[in-house]
Order: C-alpha cells, then sequence, then structure tokens
C-alpha cells in the first residue's frame, strides 16, 4: 500500500470544517486597518502548505476561512476533547505597520474562531 504526503494524510485525517475570522487593527482594536495581507498555513516539515490567502476587507475583516478540522466526535468525550482542536498559523502584514510574529489559532467543526490582530504602526509619532 503506497503511503500517504504529509499533506493528504492530514486533510484525510480532518474531515470536517471549521472557519476562521481574522481581525486586524491599529491602536488596541480601535481603528480597522483594510488591505491587510492574510496567512493561514501549516508546515509539515519542510513543506508549508497554505490554506487561505487573502485580504482583509473595510473594516479590517478577513472571514468565512474554511479549513480542515478534527471529527466533532472528538470533542463530544473528556478522554479527547483536549486534542478536538486544529491548529494553524496565521500571518498578518501591511506595509504601513510592523508585522507581529506568526499567531497560532485553533480551529474545531462546526465553530467559528476568532483571532483579533493589533498591528503596530511602522513610525512612532513623537
Amino acid at each position: 500500500m503506497a503511503q500517504l504526503d504529509p499533506i493528504t494524510w492530514f486533510r484525510s485525517a480532518h474531515p470536517e470544517q471549521g472557519s476562521l475570522r481574522v481581525q486586524v487593527s491599529a491602536a488596541q482594536g480601535i481603528f480597522p486597518i483594510p488591505g491587510a495581507a492574510v496567512e493561514v498555513y501549516r508546515d509539515f516539515g519542510a513543506v508549508r502548505e497554505t490554506f487561505y490567502s487573502g485580504v482583509t476587507d473595510s473594516s479590517g475583516i478577513a472571514d468565512r476561512i474554511l479549513l480542515p478540522a478534527l471529527p466533532a466526535s472528538l470533542g463530544l468525550s473528556s478522554d479527547t476533547a483536549g486534542i478536538s482542536g486544529t491548529a494553524y498559523t496565521v500571518a498578518v502584514s501591511h506595509p504601513d505597520y510592523h508585522c507581529p510574529e506568526h499567531q497560532q489559532v485553533l480551529v474545531f467543526p462546526r465553530i467559528e474562531s476568532v483571532l483579533a490582530v493589533t498591528l503596530p504602526p511602522q513610525r512612532e509619532e513623537g
């Protein structure tokens, strides 16, 4: 039997979908940042698989990002509830702002996860 590559195996082990909303703003969430680039990915050894790449809307939001998720049944048992989320890395950038470190987010089946990202400005006003 042929061995599955890591990405094919991952997709088969995550048959359901969860969704993600990324809210990008400046000044502790007060000012939305439209046009920020958002990438959602996972690294499989030396291979990076991008599951979403897009930009935020006029409200600083990228939403309805559908991502593979583990079976919902894992969340029903106390033995497996702690492993029912799937970790993704989110990178956000905009030319007018410093980019934060890439952030981890957990996605659960049939649930929308929300990640709020605050970007500091490139130049401090003095």
